[in-house]
């Protein structure tokens, strides 16, 4: 009875391998009467759903958790302007991944606070870091809260927005002014240590001529990704380093303005929104496909704007899929006892996961080539290597 009850906990688990691609934004017909709404598109079946339906809200920032469970949307009153990305007069509210269970886990005013927004949950899921203006006159800073939006913690004092997590979650990246004029907002990287809540070691990654925003790591975190336009950004385009600062490259350049919540999705292509500031027309939502360099069009219409895509891959979209991963991965001993080492074929680095046959996270490393990994507190059972850049088959082994 117990193997039958594992077995069928195993076909749920890899049912899941064959799931779908989905992107999240924000979207509303074009008349500025509208109000927007949070929408999931089904990129496998090119299926809409509708996620927020509500006239007396702008819901204008949505993010999925890392297990694709609960979703954290940044609304406004309908009333207020601007109406998209008020982050004087909004509350954050999370949420179920089909817009049921929606509640408010900061209110506007919470804590005191003049503005916040940009939350992101940390990829274990069990953290959210946010940004925070204290007071009118108060410089913006990152902060964390728990899932329920309680427990606020500073995490910088020297000014910071646009703040993101790496794939691991042991680093964050954020922009900060560095002089008077917003052509001195620059990038910088800081190491976060989970179990203290605190930030260490920043560092200055840009000194550049550009307006810096909305930086986001690479799936494997070598690599980051942000805005970069001129002072009033009405010409701006997404730009590439480094994690070190070096190797700068612009990969998206044209006479509109690009950035929003930039976010490099696990197929290796990095979505934005294009918005030209000067008359506020032609909310457009591209990606730029780093396999082939080429933008690609996701929406673009007339009478409807578009805010915000985020992509989130559910593991792979096909059996054909499967098996065209560019990487294999080897364990060994299996079973093993309190340490396994790990091999990659044809990768040089790459991020897992290690889960549980629930699917739960268990804990996330980055591996170079060879890697052993500590399994001391792990409980007897069964358990996956999966890739979080999605590079690889999931790997099976026993805990003895």
């Amino acid at each position: 009875m117990k193997l039958k009850l594992i077995i069928a906990i195993l076909f749920i688990k890899f049912s899941g391998l064959f799931g779908q691609e989905f992107l999240y934004y924000c979207s509303r017909a074009t008349p500025t009467t509208a109000t927007w709404q949070v929408y999931k598109k089904n990129l496998t079946t090119s299926v809409t759903y509708t996620i927020t339906n509500d006239p007396n809200y702008n819901y204008w920032r949505a993010e999925p958790s890392p297990d694709n469970s609960k979703l954290l949307i940044v609304r406004s009153p309908a009333n207020v302007s601007p109406d998209q990305e008020n982050y004087v007069d909004c509350d954050i509210v999370k949420c179920n991944t089909d817009g049921t269970g929606m509640h408010v886990i900061i209110a506007n005013n919470q804590y005191g606070w003049y503005g916040f927004g940009n939350p992101h949950f940390h990829p274990t899921g069990n953290r959210i870091l946010l940004i925070a203006q204290p007071t009118s006159t108060a410089a913006w800073n990152l902060y964390t809260v728990d899932t329920a939006g309680n427990n606020p913690q500073q995490l910088t004092t020297t000014g910071g927005i646009d703040a993101n997590w790496s794939p691991l979650g042991n680093k964050v990246v954020f922009v900060s002014l560095t002089g008077p004029s917003l052509l001195n907002l620059e990038i910088f990287k800081a190491n976060y240590n989970y179990a203290t809540n605190q930030v260490s070691n920043i560092v200055q990654l840009t000194n550049d001529t550009t307006r810096d925003h909305d930086p986001c790591f690479s799936p494997n975190g070598d690599k980051i990704a942000f805005c970069a336009g001129n002072a009033s950004l009405t010409d701006a385009d997404i730009v590439t380093i480094d994690t070190s600062g070096a190797n700068r490259t612009g990969v998206v350049n044209d006479n509109g303005t690009h950035g929003g919540n930039v976010n490099w999705g696990t197929n290796n292509k990095i979505y934005y929104h294009s918005i030209y500031v000067s008359t506020f027309t032609n909310f457009m939502a591209d990606d730029f496909n780093c396999g082939t360099n080429s933008v690609e069009a996701i929406f673009n219409s007339s009478s409807i704007h578009y805010l915000h895509p985020f992509y989130r891959n559910q593991i792979t979209t096909s059996i054909k899929n499967l098996q065209e991963k560019k990487g294999t991965i080897s364990c060994f001993p299996n079973p093993a006892f309190n340490i396994i080492n790990i091999v990659l074929e044809n990768q040089i680095k790459d991020i897992i996961q290690i889960t549980d046959c629930l699917g739960r996270i268990v804990s996330m490393h980055e591996i170079d080539k060879t890697t052993s990994i500590d399994l001391e507190t792990l409980q007897p059972g069964i358990y996956f290597l999966v890739s979080k850049t999605d590079q690889f088959i999931p790997q099976k082994f026993i805990k003895n």
